[in-house]
């Protein structure tokens, strides 16, 4: 009997199974329609897809297949493959935009998404586009029966996302990871402004704020604990009677103490580090706050301190300005404070008169040895011209070399420049010399000598030093700009090979499309000013560069043709 019974149980299985299978391989449409229902009714989703997709090939009609393609995305939702229902839906839709099963369709896009939307300590993607999808519902069918579900849904993932925030908040302020916590506790406030955790953010910002400025170096603690400071008004404002106020209190106690004390410390710190200009700002704006005299003077003291520290720490070029800062400072203070740093730094003082004095009559020459010839030249304009100090044949021989050092690391348009610069300087050198004959003297004719050797180089060192340095078109440019000019015969000769063999290495030079027009270029450029030649030699280059540039507009000839 029981061998029977289990017989009769594989039997009527495999029948079952049997007419799945062969209404799924069968043409009638109507029976593969009514199974699939029958299936689907009850809950059997698995074999309930495969008639479903099956029909969505067989069925003629747009209606049709748009019901089968909703249950056979219906099918997936219910076996729980949310991720792929989501797509069949969003593709349905895409297909039926306006059909029967839209709006049901764009529905079950958010409740796949809701199904996929993880706990709040994880990633919330698919929690964010779970609202996006219901919102887009909400939009196209605001009066849809489902619109109170669809809005508590929105709710529970509304709170999801605040949870998340949250807690991330928290992790940060846990992990003393400040910043990152009043940022994140911040965008809860913007996002959620009803949130249930609107008194302790406020109050883990302020918090964040004011352990950031205890954890910050000293230059940006002042701007921190103001913030921290201004975080706890906007907590009182808010929140009269909280659990917080006595933390909150002393956060805002405490960053004032500390803005107070900063305020006098920080610019010995600036000093430490090297950040003069700060310092000294810092110092500025004590000295004029301060009431009694005593912290006048003090703050006096410490301001000529660190004017001084800058000058002995600056670059020579800046040296003499810094000295001047410092002895003008010195003297614009009043008598009580220019007299107590004279008390409590004597020898500063002396040190810091002598400095200017000695750098003041020396940096120039300083510069002149460091090679800092444009530095040098600035300041030995400035000695030269100071009545004050006892100009000699040395400081005139030095600015000249200074001009003359400088010209030799200049490109040639600028080293002629600078050359005519300094030869307009000669006939005050010669009036000193007429007036305090020097051993420097016979060195100061040498440099002229030198300069107009170097000017007679020109306007040839114009033209060959960018050819000779590849910059075959600039030195095209300048040669037909000089030959534009009134030049000598022997000059003019030697810028027309210049010209020529500057236009032959520009042609070779270019693309392969630009060469011919180049070399025709050049062709040109021989015709026109061949003739202006008559030097044995030049001529013989001249015409060495012509049969080049033929060569080369035959061979590009033929390829452009």
């Amino acid at each position: 009997m029981r061998i029977l019974v289990i017989v009769s149980f594989v039997l009527l299985l495999s029948s079952c199974k049997s007419t799945y299978e062969d209404t799924l391989k069968s043409r009638d449409i109507e029976k593969k329609e009514k199974l699939a229902f029958e299936l689907y009714e009850k809950k059997d989703y698995f074999k309930a897809s495969d008639l479903f997709k099956s029909l969505i090939q067989d069925k003629k009609t747009g209606l049709d297949i748009e019901k089968m393609f909703f249950y056979y995305a219906m099918c997936d939702y219910q076996l729980g493959d949310f991720g792929l229902a989501a797509y069949e839906f969003e593709r349905l839709v895409q297909k039926f935009p306006r059909g029967n099963y839209t709006e049901e369709s764009q529905f079950y896009i958010g409740m796949s998404n809701f199904k996929k939307s993880p706990p709040s300590f994880l990633d919330q993607d698919y929690t964010y586009r779970a609202i996006e999808s219901f919102q887009l519902f909400l939009d196209k069918y605001p009066n849809s029966k489902r619109k109170d579900e669809v809005n508590q849904r929105v709710d529970e993932l509304t709170k999801k996302l605040e949870l998340k925030i949250y807690m991330q908040a928290k992790l940060f302020f846990r992990m003393e990871e400040y910043k990152s916590s009043t940022v994140f506790f911040e965008n809860l406030l913007i996002d959620f402004p009803d949130t249930k955790f609107a008194e302790e953010a406020n109050y883990l910002i302020a918090e964040s704020q004011f352990k950031l400025a205890n954890k910050s170096i000293e230059s940006k603690q002042i701007e921190r604990y103001k913030k921290s400071i201004k975080s706890v008004n906007k907590f009182n404002k808010k929140y009269k009677n909280s659990e917080y106020k006595t933390r909150i209190e002393e956060i805002s106690s405490k960053s004032q103490k500390e803005i107070i004390r900063l305020k006098k410390e920080l610019p010995e710190y600036y000093k430490k580090i090297g950040d003069y200009e700060q310092s000294i700002g810092l110092y500025e704006t004590l000295l004029r706050r301060a009431k009694s005299v005593s912290e006048k003077q003090n703050f006096s003291l410490q301001l000529f301190r660190v004017h001084h520290a800058k000058c002995q720490k600056s670059n020579t070029q800046y040296k003499v300005k810094n000295y001047e800062d410092l002895i003008k400072f010195y003297k614009e203070l009043n008598e009580s404070n220019r007299n107590y740093i004279n008390t409590k730094a004597s020898k500063e003082v002396e040190l810091a008169k002598l400095g200017y004095y000695n750098y003041k009559a020396n940096a120039a020459y300083q510069l002149y040895k460091e090679g800092k010839y444009a530095f040098a030249i600035d300041h030995y304009k400035k000695l030269l011209a100071d009545t004050s100090i006892q100009n000699s044949g040395k400081d005139w021989y030095f600015f000249m070399m200074s001009n003359y050092k400088l010209s030799l690391t200049q490109e040639a348009k600028s080293r002629k420049q600078q050359l005519d610069t300094l030869m307009a300087y000669w006939p005050k050198v010669e009036s000193f010399m007429s007036e305090s004959p020097s051993s420097y003297d016979s060195k100061l004719k040498k440099i002229r000598k030198k300069s107009e050797t170097k000017l007679n180089d020109f306007p040839i060192a114009l033209v060959k030093e960018p050819l000779n340095e590849g910059h075959y078109k600039l030195a095209l440019n300048r040669a037909q700009k000089e030959l534009g000019r009134k030049l000598s015969k022997k000059d003019e000769e030697e810028i027309v090979y210049l010209l020529i063999a500057a236009s032959l290495k520009y042609a070779k030079k270019g693309k392969r499309f630009e060469k011919y027009d180049r070399f025709y270029s050049a062709q040109k450029f021989f015709k026109l000013h061949y003739l202006k030649v008559k030097d044995v030699t030049l001529k013989e280059k001249l015409e060495n560069l012509e049969v080049k540039i033929k060569k080369g507009l035959t061979k590009y000839q033929i390829n452009e043709e």
